[in-house]
């Protein structure tokens, strides 16, 4: 079965169901009388790190809207669990990009721009690179979000593992999370706002995931899983393809 390119304006015309259900109500009686509803909702969120054929990433990912999955943002998927009314035609999921590794660029990207498909790109702003692989450019991001309409996210500075750092340098450990966010902003310009984070080795401790959500609306874990939570925003579920 052969398909088009997957316009983001269908959004506009298409409206269908998301496998969406409703949780039980929590009561906080220490915070709040009011209750609120867990929102749940059937998403793969496909993790990739290299990419080395372009023609087997275009095979998995057709493979997924010849199944009748519909390719989000995570904006997008942050309004599903917010429970927003976001117009959808099919089941969602949605693709990552873990590392900012050149050939994502080189093997990936084609195939998004070609099909019009969004994707999540999760990155080190200032990156040197460590000798090993081959990786995006500050200018890379910038276009990635300019040029073709990608969501960019932080992946700290430097992929630190958050947990020892903030043993480590507490100073240092702050600046992974808050300052790569508004360094990110800065890079890519014209107002993007950088609302995800992406915790390097799926990485975390109590402390590290309350100063995420200070300033992250999302977070993407390594945890395996397909299932997302409204109450797990900070650590949605991934399903790793490379």
């Amino acid at each position: 079965m052969t398909r088009g390119p997957w316009h983001r304006r269908d959004f506009l015309k298409l409206t269908g169901a998301v496998g969406l259900t409703l949780g039980t109500i929590l009561r906080f009686p220490a915070r709040a009388a009011a209750q609120q509803a867990i929102v749940r909702v059937e998403c793969p969120i496909l993790t990739y790190h290299e990419v080395a054929s372009r023609a087997t990433f275009g095979r998995q990912i057709a493979r997924y809207l010849d199944s009748g999955y519909q390719p989000i943002s995570l904006a997008q998927l942050r309004g599903v669990l917010g429970g927003e009314d976001v117009p959808l035609w099919g089941k969602p999921f949605v693709i990552t990009f873990d590392d900012g590794l050149k050939s994502q660029k080189d093997n990936a990207l084609p195939v998004l721009v070609e099909r019009q498909i969004p994707a999540v790109f999760a990155v080190m702003a200032d990156w040197q690179g460590d000798r090993r692989h081959s990786y995006m450019s500050n200018d890379d991001f910038r276009r990635l979000v300019g040029d073709y309409e990608l969501e960019v996210i932080s992946h700290t500075f430097h992929h630190t593992n958050l947990v020892r750092e903030r043993a480590r340098n507490l100073g240092s450990w702050q600046a992974q999370i808050v300052g790569s966010r508004y360094r990110l902003e800065e890079i890519v310009g014209n107002g993007y706002e950088v609302e995800a984070f992406c915790f390097p080795f799926g990485a975390y401790d109590g402390p590290t995931l309350d100063l995420v959500g200070q300033h992250y609306g999302l977070a993407l874990s390594t945890r395996a899983g397909t299932t997302q939570r409204s109450d797990e925003r900070l650590l949605l579920r991934r399903t790793s393809m490379s």
